[in-house]
Order: C-alpha cells, then structure tokens, then sequence
C-alpha cells in the first residue's frame, strides 16, 4: 500500500523495503503463520542496519509469547534482529472485541467509538513512535487509517509470496 492506503505491487519489493531506515512487522499472519513468513524472516536477518519493530495485536498479558512463538520457527530471526516488540494494551484490545461482538449481534451499530478510533489508529501511531515508515500486516483495514494518518505505507504480506 502506499501513503495513501492504495495498494501497490512494486516490481521489488524487497529493493522497495531497503529504503527504509525502520521497518514495523505484524506478528500474527505475517511473521508467524503467512506463505511469505520465510522470506520475511531471511530479509529481516539480512538488513541489520534496518530498524526491525514487531508491532502485534497481541495483548500486553501475551507479550512474551512474541519472542517465544518466533523461536518455535527454524527461519525465525532471533530477538536481538528486533529493536523491539509492542504489544497492544489489554484493556483497548478488550474494550475492542467487545465491540466487534456488538456489532456483529446488531447491538450497536453507530460510527467508530472511542476505543475503536485509538484501536484503528494504535499500529500507525507505534510506527510512528519508533521511526517506521512502511508497515508489514495482513489486516489492512485494521491499520489502514492509523497508517494513513501517521503517513506510514502499508503493505500485505502477499506482496512478498
């Protein structure tokens, strides 16, 4: 995706990658469980000069669960690739699936509340926080406008495959 939220299919995307200074990685379905997981894990442990942040939808309370699920992988860069791994806050991740459920049973069905502006926008704004400029997940309209209004490029994982 670009600054704007489109998607882009660039020639290389690995070259497109390199030159960035820091780069955000979605944990779930992208670093961990994604076709393209290995050839993410190679590019991650070739660019040391690269800033590596792991930004996940993980709750705080599962936060070492981060460094030990990535163990589990034989490509798996180990931790110190990594300058390091955020974790969304429990209480906003919470606060967030509740409302998903409401929704889904019909039992609100307003614009974003609170909870979801700070949840869509947490992502772009943790890259943001640490220098990223280009953002890696799978769930785009997850991270769509927190990247768009902290001027950070999204890409899907499938780009990589």
């Amino acid at each position: 995706m670009s600054h704007s939220g489109q998607m882009t299919t660039p020639t290389d995307t690995f070259s497109a990658l390199r030159g960035h200074a820091a780069i955000g990685w979605d944990l779930d379905m992208t670093l961990v469980g994604h076709p393209a997981s290995g050839a993410l894990h190679d590019f991650i442990r070739a660019t040391p000069h690269i800033r590596h942040v792991i930004v996940t939808f993980r709750p705080t309370s599962t936060h070492e669960t981060v460094w030990a699920d990535l163990a589990k992988l034989p490509t798996a860069p180990a931790a110190h690739c990594f300058l390091a791994a955020e974790t969304i806050d429990d209480e906003l991740a919470a606060s967030f699936q509740r409302l998903r459920r409401y929704r889904a049973q019909g039992l609100y069905a307003g614009p974003h509340s609170p909870s979801e502006t700070l949840y869509f926008h947490w992502k772009g704004e943790v890259c943001a926080r640490w220098g990223a400029t280009v953002l890696v997940d799978d769930m785009i309209d997850h991270v769509r406008l927190g990247c768009a209004a902290n001027s950070i490029q999204l890409l899907h994982p499938d780009v990589f495959r």
